[in-house]
């Protein structure tokens, strides 16, 4: 029996690494004559770097860089030094599980430290620079991060604004002279949304979550508005007709726009590279999953791609998730089976804090299902 072994990281609580190797060690337990192919995956978001830095065997670099909230950080990227390129997990400089509850206010933090990677990594000799802009916790449409790369955004009196969402309110222009260097590398951007950059389904969809109160959701369409406004004055492209510029808080609509960067669909990076179709089709079973499995998981989310190509190859599903909407028709997505780390802690605290703890005995409740086969 072959089963292929591909979640997801379940956000804040595990990352898809160690809970790939914990369900696999669990079933050879279980199981003995069973080949176990584990496969973590990521779209973009935490995890990304270590999964991409690692299958091709780069290195990791360290250093100090600017957080969310304006002050220091150590964070890390990864260099594939054979193919010259960077590798970039936005969430390790300005990702949403750096600042404390109480502190969340995505008028004010930025993606500054992000640009300080990025230009590390060129300084190193990296031509290449892959981004993974999932998790963030920032609406700043990237200014912070192309500030750090040599770009000014500047008022009406020609002065620079501030590297945050609050900042978009007075941006008047761009000056990209300082930028020259950067034609030669190759920037592309590793989404897991199709959001514009404005109205009801852009940026503005994850600011709540990031902290933004309802009295601050129109000061930050505002800044929005007005960052497509100048890029469509100074660039003459419309944001808006642009599918995932609206991703991490628009920061792939401002690479886009200034960088020519590639905006792509984080899954259809990891799908070509990992060879995940011929995977799945030669699997048995395969098991997947990820944090909170909600109608979104099945709007071009990596775990909701892997179950529709199982659906496809007519391959059975384990999904195993932190928790998930009991209102779903998961019969529609084929031969599916659930499991949640809360049904088995009781309560969603419990799950989030001690994932080992419960995915280990969530394994063992698959017993029963894998004897099956």
């Amino acid at each position: 029996m072959k089963i292929l072994i591909a979640p997801g990281s379940f956000k804040g609580s595990i990352v898809s690494k160690e809970i790939s190797h914990i369900i696999a060690r669990g079933i050879k337990k279980i199981k003995k004559n069973v080949a176990v192919n584990e496969l973590p995956i990521a779209d973009g978001g935490l995890g990304t770097l270590n999964i991409i830095t690692e299958y091709f065997k780069g290195n990791y670099v360290s250093c100090d860089v600017t957080g969310p909230l304006g002050k220091k950080i150590r964070a890390r990227y990864g260099i594939i030094q054979r193919k010259n390129t960077g590798i970039i997990e936005l969430a390790q400089a300005s990702g949403l599980h750096l600042i404390p509850e109480y502190l969340r206010n995505p008028l004010e933090t930025t993606t500054t430290g992000v640009g300080e990677l990025i230009k590390d990594s060129i300084r190193k000799g990296c031509k290449r620079i892959i981004i993974g802009v999932g998790d963030s916790g920032t609406i700043d449409c990237g200014i912070g991060t192309l500030s750090a790369l040599g770009v000014k955004f500047l008022d009406r009196n020609s002065k620079q604004i501030k590297t945050s969402c609050s900042g978009l309110l007075d941006l008047y222009k761009i000056d990209c002279t300082g930028i020259e260097s950067l034609k030669s590398i190759e920037f592309n951007i590793l989404v897991d949304v199709s959001n514009p950059l404005t109205g009801k389904n852009g940026a503005i969809v994850y600011a709540s979550q990031k902290g933004a109160t309802k009295k601050e959701l129109p000061m930050i369409q505002q800044g929005l508005r007005n960052f497509k406004k100048v890029i469509l004055n100074e660039y003459g492209i419309d944001l808006d007709k642009i599918k995932g510029s609206g991703a991490a808080g628009g920061i792939a609509g401002g690479m886009y726009a200034i960088l020519n960067a590639k905006i792509i669909y984080g899954f259809d990076y990891f799908e070509k590279i990992f060879k995940l179709n011929k995977k799945i089709k030669n699997a048995d079973l395969v098991i997947t999953g990820e944090g909170m499995v909600d109608r979104t998981t099945f709007s071009g989310k990596a775990t909701g791609r892997i179950i529709e190509i199982c659906q496809k190859y007519d391959k059975p599903v384990i999904l195993i998730c932190g928790d998930y909407d009991q209102g779903l028709n998961f019969k529609k997505y084929g031969s599916i089976k659930i499991y949640s780390l809360v049904k088995i802690a009781k309560n969603k605290k419990s799950a989030i804090l001690y994932p080992e703890r419960f995915l280990k005995k969530l394994v063992l409740e698959t017993a029963h299902f894998l004897e099956s086969f």
